[in-house]
Protein backbone atom coordinates (compact mmCIF):
# COMPACT_ATOMS: atom_id res chain seq x y z
CA UNK A 1 0.00 0.00 0.00
CA UNK A 2 1.46 3.40 -1.12
CA UNK A 3 1.87 5.83 1.85
CA UNK A 4 0.28 9.24 1.71
CA UNK A 5 2.99 11.94 2.02
CA UNK A 6 1.97 14.99 3.81
CA UNK A 7 2.12 18.69 2.64
CA UNK A 8 4.44 20.53 5.95
CA UNK A 9 2.10 23.84 4.69
CA UNK A 10 -0.97 23.25 5.11
CA UNK A 11 -1.18 19.42 6.00
CA UNK A 12 -2.81 18.23 2.66
CA UNK A 13 -1.38 15.60 0.60
CA UNK A 14 0.92 15.71 -1.66
CA UNK A 15 0.24 13.89 -5.30
CA UNK A 16 2.71 11.40 -6.23
CA UNK A 17 2.90 12.12 -9.66
CA UNK A 18 2.61 15.76 -9.69
CA UNK A 19 4.23 16.37 -6.63
CA UNK A 20 1.41 19.07 -6.25
CA UNK A 21 -0.52 19.56 -3.13
CA UNK A 22 -4.08 18.93 -3.31
CA UNK A 23 -5.08 21.59 -0.67
CA UNK A 24 -3.03 24.47 -1.18
CA UNK A 25 -1.17 24.14 -4.77
CA UNK A 26 2.47 24.04 -3.36
CA UNK A 27 4.81 22.50 -6.13
CA UNK A 28 7.46 19.91 -5.03
CA UNK A 29 10.48 18.64 -7.08
CA UNK A 30 11.17 15.23 -6.97
CA UNK A 31 14.13 15.30 -4.62
CA UNK A 32 11.58 17.20 -2.00
CA UNK A 33 9.30 14.79 -2.61
CA UNK A 34 11.72 12.04 -1.58
CA UNK A 35 13.28 13.93 1.09
CA UNK A 36 9.51 14.36 2.91
CA UNK A 37 9.06 10.88 1.88
CA UNK A 38 11.88 9.63 3.81
CA UNK A 39 10.97 11.51 7.02
CA UNK A 40 7.12 9.86 6.99
CA UNK A 41 8.58 6.04 6.48
CA UNK A 42 7.97 3.31 7.55
CA UNK A 43 10.67 2.61 9.46
CA UNK A 44 11.02 5.94 11.48
CA UNK A 45 7.55 6.07 12.67
CA UNK A 46 7.35 2.08 12.97
CA UNK A 47 10.67 1.37 14.79
CA UNK A 48 11.03 5.15 16.30
CA UNK A 49 14.68 4.88 15.73
CA UNK A 50 15.65 8.62 13.78
CA UNK A 51 19.23 7.08 13.26
CA UNK A 52 18.30 4.51 10.90
CA UNK A 53 18.35 6.27 7.04
CA UNK A 54 16.43 4.03 4.85
CA UNK A 55 14.82 5.27 1.61
CA UNK A 56 11.44 3.14 0.96
CA UNK A 57 10.72 2.32 -2.15
CA UNK A 58 6.49 1.85 -3.37
CA UNK A 59 6.79 -1.50 -4.79
CA UNK A 60 9.81 -3.57 -4.02
CA UNK A 61 10.41 -2.49 -0.79
CA UNK A 62 6.68 -3.07 0.51
CA UNK A 63 7.09 -6.22 -1.44
CA UNK A 64 9.89 -7.72 0.52
CA UNK A 65 8.12 -6.35 3.66
CA UNK A 66 5.28 -7.90 2.98
CA UNK A 67 7.15 -11.60 2.12
CA UNK A 68 9.01 -11.42 5.79
CA UNK A 69 5.52 -10.76 7.64
CA UNK A 70 4.24 -13.58 5.92
CA UNK A 71 7.55 -16.15 7.20
CA UNK A 72 9.66 -15.20 4.50
CA UNK A 73 12.80 -15.28 6.69
CA UNK A 74 15.05 -15.25 3.36
CA UNK A 75 13.45 -12.32 1.45
CA UNK A 76 13.83 -9.73 4.28
CA UNK A 77 17.56 -10.65 4.64
CA UNK A 78 17.73 -10.12 0.91
CA UNK A 79 16.37 -6.35 1.45
CA UNK A 80 18.34 -5.67 4.04
CA UNK A 81 21.80 -6.61 2.41
CA UNK A 82 20.57 -4.67 -0.56
CA UNK A 83 20.31 -1.55 1.40
CA UNK A 84 23.14 -2.05 3.69
CA UNK A 85 21.53 -2.22 7.15
CA UNK A 86 23.68 -3.56 9.69
CA UNK A 87 23.19 -6.53 11.90
CA UNK A 88 21.65 -4.37 15.13
CA UNK A 89 20.47 -2.55 13.15
CA UNK A 90 18.11 -5.85 11.53
CA UNK A 91 17.02 -7.07 14.66
CA UNK A 92 16.06 -3.46 16.44
CA UNK A 93 13.91 -3.52 13.24
CA UNK A 94 12.44 -7.04 13.71
CA UNK A 95 11.72 -6.92 17.10
CA UNK A 96 9.87 -3.36 16.80
CA UNK A 97 7.98 -4.96 13.61
CA UNK A 98 6.92 -8.03 14.96
CA UNK A 99 5.40 -6.36 17.86
CA UNK A 100 3.55 -3.69 15.59
CA UNK A 101 2.77 -7.37 14.20
CA UNK A 102 1.53 -8.94 16.76
CA UNK A 103 -0.81 -5.87 17.65
CA UNK A 104 -2.20 -5.97 13.93
CA UNK A 105 -3.34 -9.33 14.19
CA UNK A 106 -4.97 -8.42 17.08
CA UNK A 107 -7.35 -6.32 14.56
CA UNK A 108 -8.52 -4.00 17.01
CA UNK A 109 -7.27 -0.76 15.66
CA UNK A 110 -5.53 0.30 12.05
CA UNK A 111 -2.09 1.46 13.11
CA UNK A 112 -1.16 2.52 10.29
CA UNK A 113 -3.61 4.68 9.65
CA UNK A 114 -3.02 6.39 13.10
CA UNK A 115 0.04 6.60 12.58
CA UNK A 116 -0.83 8.91 9.03
CA UNK A 117 -2.91 10.98 10.73
CA UNK A 118 -0.43 12.07 13.44
CA UNK A 119 1.60 13.06 10.86
CA UNK A 120 -0.59 15.18 9.42
CA UNK A 121 -1.90 16.67 12.29
CA UNK A 122 1.78 17.17 13.49
CA UNK A 123 2.30 19.03 10.03
CA UNK A 124 -0.55 20.96 10.69
CA UNK A 125 0.32 21.75 14.23
CA UNK A 126 3.61 23.32 12.77
CA UNK A 127 2.05 25.40 10.31
CA UNK A 128 -0.43 26.46 12.69
CA UNK A 129 2.16 28.14 15.04
CA UNK A 130 3.75 30.08 12.07
CA UNK A 131 0.52 31.95 11.58
CA UNK A 132 0.47 32.20 15.68
CA UNK A 133 3.27 34.29 15.28
CA UNK A 134 2.56 36.44 12.54
CA UNK A 135 -1.17 36.85 14.21
CA UNK A 136 0.74 37.81 17.98
CA UNK A 137 2.84 40.88 16.32
CA UNK A 138 0.19 41.72 14.49
CA UNK A 139 -1.93 42.02 17.75
CA UNK A 140 1.21 43.39 19.95
CA UNK A 141 1.22 46.10 16.64
CA UNK A 142 -2.50 47.17 17.79
CA UNK A 143 -1.80 47.50 21.15
CA UNK A 144 1.03 50.07 20.53
CA UNK A 145 -1.27 52.09 18.21
CA UNK A 146 -4.45 51.94 21.11
CA UNK A 147 -1.26 53.35 23.72
CA UNK A 148 -0.68 56.21 21.32
CA UNK A 149 -4.50 57.24 20.89
CA UNK A 150 -4.98 56.72 24.28
CA UNK A 151 -2.03 59.52 25.05
CA UNK A 152 -3.08 62.10 22.60
CA UNK A 153 -4.12 65.62 23.90
CA UNK A 154 -7.50 66.89 22.84
CA UNK A 155 -6.42 70.68 21.81
CA UNK A 156 -8.13 73.74 22.81
CA UNK A 157 -11.33 73.75 20.99
CA UNK A 158 -15.02 74.75 21.66
CA UNK A 159 -16.69 72.83 23.87
CA UNK A 160 -18.39 71.17 21.40
CA UNK A 161 -15.57 70.51 18.92
CA UNK A 162 -13.90 68.67 22.42
CA UNK A 163 -17.48 66.67 22.92
CA UNK A 164 -17.20 65.13 19.47
CA UNK A 165 -13.44 65.03 19.57
CA UNK A 166 -13.68 62.83 22.42
CA UNK A 167 -16.65 60.84 20.58
CA UNK A 168 -13.54 60.54 17.64
CA UNK A 169 -11.20 59.28 20.16
CA UNK A 170 -13.89 56.74 22.09
CA UNK A 171 -15.04 55.73 18.84
CA UNK A 172 -11.41 55.16 17.10
CA UNK A 173 -10.35 52.56 20.82
CA UNK A 174 -13.23 50.88 20.27
CA UNK A 175 -12.46 50.03 16.76
CA UNK A 176 -9.12 48.99 17.82
CA UNK A 177 -9.98 47.06 20.45
CA UNK A 178 -12.85 44.99 18.35
CA UNK A 179 -10.11 44.25 15.69
CA UNK A 180 -7.44 43.02 18.32
CA UNK A 181 -10.73 40.84 19.58
CA UNK A 182 -10.54 39.65 15.83
CA UNK A 183 -6.89 39.20 15.72
CA UNK A 184 -7.32 36.94 19.00
CA UNK A 185 -10.19 34.88 17.68
CA UNK A 186 -8.16 34.11 14.49
CA UNK A 187 -5.09 33.09 16.45
CA UNK A 188 -7.67 31.21 18.71
CA UNK A 189 -8.98 29.27 15.69
CA UNK A 190 -5.93 28.33 14.27
CA UNK A 191 -4.48 26.55 17.48
CA UNK A 192 -8.28 24.63 18.06
CA UNK A 193 -8.04 23.77 14.35
CA UNK A 194 -5.62 20.73 15.48
CA UNK A 195 -4.15 19.12 18.42
CA UNK A 196 -1.32 20.29 20.31
CA UNK A 197 2.51 19.32 20.08
CA UNK A 198 2.08 17.44 23.50
CA UNK A 199 -1.17 15.53 22.99
CA UNK A 200 0.29 14.13 19.46
CA UNK A 201 3.64 12.94 21.16
CA UNK A 202 0.78 11.17 23.28
CA UNK A 203 -1.05 9.64 20.68
CA UNK A 204 2.36 8.67 19.00
CA UNK A 205 3.13 6.58 22.31
CA UNK A 206 -0.03 5.12 23.03
CA UNK A 207 0.39 3.46 18.95
CA UNK A 208 3.71 2.54 19.89
CA UNK A 209 2.62 0.74 23.08
CA UNK A 210 0.07 -1.15 21.55
CA UNK A 211 -2.69 0.57 23.87
CA UNK A 212 -5.37 0.62 21.45
CA UNK A 213 -8.05 0.66 23.50
CA UNK A 214 -6.91 3.37 25.42
CA UNK A 215 -5.60 5.41 22.19
CA UNK A 216 -9.29 4.82 20.59
CA UNK A 217 -10.84 6.61 23.57
CA UNK A 218 -8.03 9.44 23.78
CA UNK A 219 -9.05 10.46 20.33
CA UNK A 220 -12.41 10.09 20.89
CA UNK A 221 -11.89 12.84 24.05
CA UNK A 222 -10.04 15.16 21.51
CA UNK A 223 -12.69 15.24 19.13
CA UNK A 224 -15.19 16.32 21.73
CA UNK A 225 -12.71 18.93 23.11
CA UNK A 226 -12.27 20.94 19.30
CA UNK A 227 -15.74 20.22 18.91
CA UNK A 228 -16.69 22.92 22.09
CA UNK A 229 -13.92 24.89 21.03
CA UNK A 230 -15.56 25.13 17.46
CA UNK A 231 -18.42 26.31 19.17
CA UNK A 232 -16.88 29.08 21.55
CA UNK A 233 -15.65 30.70 18.33
CA UNK A 234 -19.06 30.52 16.49
CA UNK A 235 -20.32 32.96 20.13
CA UNK A 236 -17.26 34.72 19.69
CA UNK A 237 -18.25 35.45 15.96
CA UNK A 238 -21.43 36.42 16.83
CA UNK A 239 -20.44 38.89 19.33
CA UNK A 240 -18.09 40.60 16.76
CA UNK A 241 -20.84 41.28 14.47
CA UNK A 242 -22.99 42.29 17.00
CA UNK A 243 -20.34 45.02 18.09
CA UNK A 244 -19.64 45.90 14.46
CA UNK A 245 -23.45 46.99 13.81
CA UNK A 246 -23.05 48.93 17.37
CA UNK A 247 -19.82 50.79 15.65
CA UNK A 248 -21.58 51.93 12.44
CA UNK A 249 -24.52 52.96 14.45
CA UNK A 250 -22.14 55.12 16.17
CA UNK A 251 -20.29 56.10 12.85
CA UNK A 252 -23.53 57.53 11.15
CA UNK A 253 -24.04 59.33 14.64
CA UNK A 254 -20.75 60.72 14.43
CA UNK A 255 -21.83 62.31 11.10
CA UNK A 256 -24.53 63.67 11.50
CA UNK A 257 -23.46 65.65 14.77
CA UNK A 258 -20.26 66.54 12.24
CA UNK A 259 -23.07 68.38 10.02
CA UNK A 260 -24.69 69.71 12.70
CA UNK A 261 -21.56 71.33 13.91
CA UNK A 262 -20.60 72.38 10.67
CA UNK A 263 -23.42 74.34 10.35
CA UNK A 264 -23.08 76.56 13.53
CA UNK A 265 -19.46 77.23 12.86
CA UNK A 266 -20.63 79.06 9.72
CA UNK A 267 -23.13 80.70 11.82
CA UNK A 268 -20.16 81.77 14.34
CA UNK A 269 -17.86 83.07 11.41
CA UNK A 270 -20.50 84.92 10.43
CA UNK A 271 -21.33 86.80 13.23
CA UNK A 272 -17.26 87.03 13.69
CA UNK A 273 -16.84 89.15 10.37
CA UNK A 274 -19.99 90.81 11.27
CA UNK A 275 -18.50 92.00 14.99
CA UNK A 276 -14.95 92.72 13.09
CA UNK A 277 -16.55 95.71 10.87
CA UNK A 278 -18.18 96.45 13.57
CA UNK A 279 -15.40 97.19 15.43
CA UNK A 280 -13.67 98.47 12.58
CA UNK A 281 -15.49 101.19 12.42
CA UNK A 282 -16.01 102.18 15.87
CA UNK A 283 -11.81 102.55 15.67
CA UNK A 284 -12.08 104.58 12.29
CA UNK A 285 -14.91 107.26 14.75
CA UNK A 286 -12.27 107.05 17.79
CA UNK A 287 -8.95 107.93 14.99
CA UNK A 288 -11.44 110.56 13.77
CA UNK A 289 -12.18 112.08 17.06
CA UNK A 290 -8.22 111.50 18.11
CA UNK A 291 -7.55 114.55 15.29
CA UNK A 292 -10.05 117.35 17.23
CA UNK A 293 -8.40 119.52 20.20
CA UNK A 294 -9.93 119.58 23.12
CA UNK A 295 -12.71 122.36 22.90
CA UNK A 296 -14.07 121.06 19.57
CA UNK A 297 -13.97 117.49 21.45
CA UNK A 298 -16.50 118.93 24.29
CA UNK A 299 -18.65 120.57 21.45
CA UNK A 300 -18.83 117.73 19.43
CA UNK A 301 -20.08 115.38 23.16
CA UNK A 302 -22.41 118.03 23.86
CA UNK A 303 -24.05 118.36 20.45
CA UNK A 304 -24.34 114.32 20.55
CA UNK A 305 -25.62 114.40 23.77
CA UNK A 306 -28.50 116.82 22.60
CA UNK A 307 -28.96 114.54 19.48
CA UNK A 308 -29.21 111.24 21.64
CA UNK A 309 -32.23 112.53 23.80
CA UNK A 310 -33.73 114.23 20.54
CA UNK A 311 -33.90 110.64 19.29
CA UNK A 312 -34.78 109.26 22.74
CA UNK A 313 -37.62 111.21 22.59
CA UNK A 314 -39.04 110.23 19.11
CA UNK A 315 -38.24 106.62 19.67
CA UNK A 316 -40.34 106.51 22.96
CA UNK A 317 -43.40 108.18 20.73
CA UNK A 318 -42.46 105.81 18.07
CA UNK A 319 -42.79 102.74 20.82
CA UNK A 320 -45.97 104.19 22.02
CA UNK A 321 -47.40 104.44 18.76
CA UNK A 322 -46.12 101.12 17.26
CA UNK A 323 -47.23 99.16 20.53
CA UNK A 324 -50.79 100.43 20.18
CA UNK A 325 -51.11 99.57 16.16
CA UNK A 326 -49.53 96.12 17.45
CA UNK A 327 -52.62 95.63 20.10
CA UNK A 328 -54.82 96.76 17.37
CA UNK A 329 -53.26 94.23 14.39
CA UNK A 330 -53.13 91.49 16.87
CA UNK A 331 -56.71 92.01 17.35
CA UNK A 332 -57.76 92.43 13.44
CA UNK A 333 -55.31 88.85 13.13
CA UNK A 334 -57.27 87.16 15.92
CA UNK A 335 -60.83 87.98 14.23
CA UNK A 336 -59.67 86.63 10.96
CA UNK A 337 -58.07 83.79 12.17
CA UNK A 338 -61.21 82.61 13.77
CA UNK A 339 -63.35 84.19 10.82
CA UNK A 340 -60.85 81.46 8.78
CA UNK A 341 -61.55 78.85 10.92
CA UNK A 342 -65.46 79.26 10.35
CA UNK A 343 -65.14 79.41 6.61
CA UNK A 344 -63.32 76.23 6.76
CA UNK A 345 -65.56 73.90 8.33
CA UNK A 346 -66.90 72.80 4.83
CA UNK A 347 -63.67 72.05 3.63
CA UNK A 348 -63.25 70.10 6.51
CA UNK A 349 -66.78 68.39 5.91
CA UNK A 350 -65.67 67.88 2.01
CA UNK A 351 -61.97 66.58 3.10
CA UNK A 352 -63.99 63.90 5.79
CA UNK A 353 -66.51 62.75 3.06
CA UNK A 354 -63.69 62.42 0.62
CA UNK A 355 -61.09 60.58 2.97
CA UNK A 356 -58.57 62.85 1.79
CA UNK A 357 -57.15 65.98 3.46
CA UNK A 358 -55.02 69.58 1.51
CA UNK A 359 -51.28 68.96 1.78
CA UNK A 360 -50.67 72.95 1.56
CA UNK A 361 -49.00 72.51 -1.88
CA UNK A 362 -51.63 72.98 -4.34
CA UNK A 363 -49.27 71.69 -6.92
CA UNK A 364 -48.96 68.18 -4.58
CA UNK A 365 -52.31 68.26 -3.90
CA UNK A 366 -52.97 67.79 -7.81
CA UNK A 367 -50.57 65.18 -8.04
CA UNK A 368 -52.45 62.94 -5.29
CA UNK A 369 -55.82 63.63 -7.33
CA UNK A 370 -57.21 65.00 -3.52
CA UNK A 371 -54.52 65.02 -1.19
CA UNK A 372 -53.27 62.81 1.44
CA UNK A 373 -55.44 59.69 2.73
CA UNK A 374 -56.89 60.28 5.97
CA UNK A 375 -55.72 57.49 8.52
CA UNK A 376 -52.14 57.25 6.31
CA UNK A 377 -48.75 57.41 7.83
CA UNK A 378 -46.60 58.65 5.25
CA UNK A 379 -42.48 59.36 5.34
CA UNK A 380 -40.69 62.32 3.95
CA UNK A 381 -37.32 61.17 2.71
CA UNK A 382 -34.31 62.75 0.74
CA UNK A 383 -30.85 64.45 1.45
CA UNK A 384 -29.60 67.64 3.69
CA UNK A 385 -30.68 71.08 1.68
CA UNK A 386 -33.22 69.47 -0.18
CA UNK A 387 -35.70 71.45 1.23
CA UNK A 388 -38.16 68.51 2.60
CA UNK A 389 -38.86 70.11 5.76
CA UNK A 390 -40.79 72.83 3.71
CA UNK A 391 -43.22 70.44 2.52
CA UNK A 392 -43.96 69.24 6.62
CA UNK A 393 -44.56 72.52 7.63
CA UNK A 394 -46.63 73.64 4.48
CA UNK A 395 -49.16 70.42 5.54
CA UNK A 396 -49.62 71.18 9.18
CA UNK A 397 -49.67 75.20 8.77
CA UNK A 398 -52.42 73.95 5.94
CA UNK A 399 -54.43 71.80 8.95
CA UNK A 400 -54.14 74.59 11.26
CA UNK A 401 -55.92 76.79 9.11
CA UNK A 402 -58.74 74.88 8.74
CA UNK A 403 -59.12 74.38 12.93
CA UNK A 404 -57.58 71.08 12.49
CA UNK A 405 -54.71 70.64 15.55
CA UNK A 406 -51.21 69.43 15.37
CA UNK A 407 -48.65 67.31 16.93
CA UNK A 408 -45.10 67.80 17.18
CA UNK A 409 -42.77 64.89 17.90
CA UNK A 410 -39.38 66.57 18.32
CA UNK A 411 -36.28 64.15 18.35
CA UNK A 412 -33.51 66.91 16.41
CA UNK A 413 -35.23 70.43 16.96
CA UNK A 414 -36.32 72.54 19.75
CA UNK A 415 -39.78 74.17 19.97
CA UNK A 416 -38.05 77.52 19.29
CA UNK A 417 -36.92 76.15 16.25
CA UNK A 418 -40.12 75.07 14.76
CA UNK A 419 -41.40 78.14 15.88
CA UNK A 420 -39.57 80.48 13.33
CA UNK A 421 -40.05 78.30 10.76
CA UNK A 422 -43.40 78.16 10.39
CA UNK A 423 -43.21 81.86 11.19
CA UNK A 424 -42.20 82.03 7.02
CA UNK A 425 -44.93 79.43 5.98
CA UNK A 426 -47.72 81.14 8.54
CA UNK A 427 -47.58 84.71 10.25
CA UNK A 428 -50.40 84.07 12.31
CA UNK A 429 -49.27 80.73 13.86
CA UNK A 430 -48.77 82.22 17.66
CA UNK A 431 -53.04 83.17 17.26
CA UNK A 432 -53.26 79.18 17.11
CA UNK A 433 -51.04 78.79 19.38
CA UNK A 434 -52.75 80.68 21.85
CA UNK A 435 -56.23 78.44 20.29
CA UNK A 436 -54.46 75.56 22.25
CA UNK A 437 -54.48 73.62 18.28
CA UNK A 438 -50.36 73.05 18.30
CA UNK A 439 -48.88 70.49 21.12
CA UNK A 440 -45.51 69.83 21.22
CA UNK A 441 -43.58 66.38 22.30
CA UNK A 442 -39.90 67.96 23.07
CA UNK A 443 -37.14 65.11 23.35
CA UNK A 444 -34.79 67.02 22.42
CA UNK A 445 -34.54 69.85 24.21
CA UNK A 446 -33.38 68.62 27.45
CA UNK A 447 -30.73 66.43 25.70
CA UNK A 448 -28.41 69.26 24.45
CA UNK A 449 -28.77 70.83 28.17
CA UNK A 450 -31.46 73.14 27.41
CA UNK A 451 -32.88 74.45 30.73
CA UNK A 452 -35.74 76.30 30.10
CA UNK A 453 -39.39 74.78 29.73
CA UNK A 454 -42.18 76.66 27.89
CA UNK A 455 -45.33 76.09 28.82
CA UNK A 456 -47.67 73.43 27.09
CA UNK A 457 -44.94 71.65 26.07
CA UNK A 458 -44.24 67.93 27.15
CA UNK A 459 -40.52 67.45 27.47
CA UNK A 460 -38.95 64.31 27.80
CA UNK A 461 -35.30 63.50 29.16
CA UNK A 462 -33.52 61.43 26.46
CA UNK A 463 -34.37 61.02 22.41
CA UNK A 464 -34.90 57.78 22.08
CA UNK A 465 -37.49 57.08 25.01
CA UNK A 466 -39.63 55.72 22.36
CA UNK A 467 -41.96 54.72 25.11
CA UNK A 468 -42.56 58.53 26.87
CA UNK A 469 -43.17 59.43 23.27
CA UNK A 470 -45.87 57.04 22.83
CA UNK A 471 -47.65 57.68 25.88
CA UNK A 472 -47.40 61.36 25.80
CA UNK A 473 -48.85 61.38 21.81
CA UNK A 474 -51.52 58.62 23.34
CA UNK A 475 -52.80 61.33 25.85
CA UNK A 476 -52.62 64.38 23.65
CA UNK A 477 -54.67 62.09 20.86
CA UNK A 478 -57.27 61.55 23.17
CA UNK A 479 -57.67 65.06 23.99
CA UNK A 480 -58.28 66.18 20.92
CA UNK A 481 -60.46 63.47 19.63
CA UNK A 482 -63.58 64.63 21.94
CA UNK A 483 -63.47 68.07 19.94
CA UNK A 484 -62.05 67.50 16.05
CA UNK A 485 -63.09 64.81 13.56
CA UNK A 486 -59.08 64.17 13.11
CA UNK A 487 -55.61 65.59 13.37
CA UNK A 488 -51.93 66.18 11.54
CA UNK A 489 -48.81 64.64 13.36
CA UNK A 490 -44.87 65.75 12.33
CA UNK A 491 -42.17 63.36 13.27
CA UNK A 492 -39.08 65.59 13.54
CA UNK A 493 -37.50 63.28 12.67
CA UNK A 494 -37.03 59.84 12.42
CA UNK A 495 -33.80 59.09 11.89
CA UNK A 496 -32.07 60.25 15.15
CA UNK A 497 -33.98 56.91 17.17
CA UNK A 498 -33.14 55.13 14.16
CA UNK A 499 -29.58 56.05 15.29
CA UNK A 500 -29.22 54.65 18.19
CA UNK A 501 -32.29 51.80 18.55
CA UNK A 502 -31.60 48.30 16.95
CA UNK A 503 -34.16 47.09 14.24
CA UNK A 504 -35.87 44.61 16.64
CA UNK A 505 -36.66 47.20 18.80
CA UNK A 506 -37.63 49.81 16.45
CA UNK A 507 -39.79 47.33 14.49
CA UNK A 508 -41.54 46.95 18.06
CA UNK A 509 -42.13 51.01 18.53
CA UNK A 510 -43.40 52.06 14.86
CA UNK A 511 -45.51 49.14 14.64
CA UNK A 512 -47.65 49.69 18.00
CA UNK A 513 -47.05 53.91 17.03
CA UNK A 514 -48.21 53.65 13.56
CA UNK A 515 -51.54 51.75 14.09
CA UNK A 516 -52.49 54.16 17.17
CA UNK A 517 -52.24 57.16 14.23
CA UNK A 518 -54.41 55.34 11.91
CA UNK A 519 -56.58 54.05 14.52
CA UNK A 520 -57.05 57.84 15.47
CA UNK A 521 -57.64 58.78 11.81
CA UNK A 522 -54.27 61.08 11.92
CA UNK A 523 -52.49 61.72 8.72
CA UNK A 524 -49.08 61.51 10.07
CA UNK A 525 -45.63 62.67 8.32
CA UNK A 526 -41.96 61.13 9.63
CA UNK A 527 -39.08 63.12 8.62
CA UNK A 528 -36.02 60.48 7.59
CA UNK A 529 -32.73 61.71 6.40
CA UNK A 530 -31.10 59.86 3.19
CA UNK A 531 -27.76 58.95 4.12
CA UNK A 532 -27.87 57.48 7.51
CA UNK A 533 -29.24 54.52 7.19
CA UNK A 534 -28.88 51.26 4.97
CA UNK A 535 -31.00 49.91 2.14
CA UNK A 536 -32.00 47.32 4.41
CA UNK A 537 -33.25 49.87 7.51
CA UNK A 538 -35.39 51.64 4.78
CA UNK A 539 -36.91 48.54 3.67
CA UNK A 540 -38.38 47.69 6.96
CA UNK A 541 -39.19 51.32 8.19
CA UNK A 542 -41.28 51.43 4.74
CA UNK A 543 -42.94 48.31 5.34
CA UNK A 544 -44.85 49.78 7.93
CA UNK A 545 -45.82 52.75 6.48
CA UNK A 546 -48.60 53.69 3.62
CA UNK A 547 -46.04 55.22 1.18
CA UNK A 548 -43.05 57.85 0.92
CA UNK A 549 -42.58 61.27 -0.62
CA UNK A 550 -38.67 61.33 -1.79
CA UNK A 551 -36.60 64.49 -2.55
CA UNK A 552 -33.63 64.63 -4.77
CA UNK A 553 -30.71 67.08 -6.28
CA UNK A 554 -29.23 66.24 -8.74
CA UNK A 555 -27.29 69.05 -11.42
CA UNK A 556 -28.40 71.62 -8.95
CA UNK A 557 -31.77 70.64 -9.04
CA UNK A 558 -34.42 69.14 -6.56
CA UNK A 559 -36.47 66.42 -7.33
CA UNK A 560 -39.80 64.79 -6.13
CA UNK A 561 -41.27 61.54 -6.33
CA UNK A 562 -44.18 59.35 -4.66
CA UNK A 563 -44.11 56.03 -3.76
CA UNK A 564 -47.52 54.45 -2.62
CA UNK A 565 -49.63 56.88 -0.25
CA UNK A 566 -52.25 56.64 -2.94
CA UNK A 567 -53.57 56.91 -6.76
CA UNK A 568 -51.23 59.70 -8.21
CA UNK A 569 -50.90 61.53 -11.74
CA UNK A 570 -47.14 60.38 -11.96
CA UNK A 571 -44.69 58.56 -9.88
CA UNK A 572 -41.48 60.16 -12.15
CA UNK A 573 -39.40 62.38 -10.84
CA UNK A 574 -40.66 66.25 -10.62
CA UNK A 575 -38.70 69.18 -10.42
CA UNK A 576 -39.49 71.27 -7.18
CA UNK A 577 -38.68 74.52 -6.29
CA UNK A 578 -39.03 76.25 -2.82
CA UNK A 579 -38.70 79.14 -0.34
CA UNK A 580 -39.30 79.43 3.18
CA UNK A 581 -42.55 80.13 3.17
CA UNK A 582 -43.53 77.02 0.77
CA UNK A 583 -42.97 74.62 -2.41
CA UNK A 584 -43.93 74.60 -5.89
CA UNK A 585 -43.84 71.45 -8.08
CA UNK A 586 -43.40 71.54 -11.71
CA UNK A 587 -45.03 70.37 -14.75
CA UNK A 588 -46.01 66.21 -14.03
CA UNK A 589 -45.24 65.08 -18.07
CA UNK A 590 -42.46 67.39 -19.35
CA UNK A 591 -40.44 68.85 -16.03
CA UNK A 592 -39.51 64.99 -14.87
CA UNK A 593 -36.16 62.94 -15.13
CA UNK A 594 -37.34 60.17 -17.69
Amino acid sequence: MSEEVICPKCGGVIDPKTYKCNSCGAQYTQEEYESLKNEQSLKSWLVGDDDINVTFDENSDAEALQKWLEGDEGAFLDWSEERQIGEDKVEALKEEASELRGSLEEGEVNIDNVIKENLRLKSMLDVESSKREELEEEVEKLQKELEVLKQEAVKELPQESKELKMLEMELKQREIEIEMKEKKLALTGSTTSAISAEQLDELKSLAQDGNTAELLERIKELTKELAKKDEIIGDLKNEITIKEEEMRKLQDMIKFKEEELSRREQDLMFREKKLEKELRNLEMAKSEMGDMDELALKRRLEDLQDEIKRKEEELRVKMKYLEAKERELKAKMEGLVEEEIAMAEEEIKSEIKEKKVKTGTRRLDDLLYGGMPIGSNVIVYGPPYSKKEILIYSFMAEGLKKGIPIIWVLTDKTVLEIREALSFVLPTYEQYEKMELVYYVDAYSKSIGETEELEGVVYLDSQTDVDGIAKAVTEISKKVKEKYPYYRMAFMSLSTIMAYMNQQELLKFLQTYTSWRKRDNAVSLYLLEKGLHSENEIQMVGSLMDGMIEFKIEAHKTYLSVRGVTEVQSRNWIEVTATKSGINLGSFSLGHIR
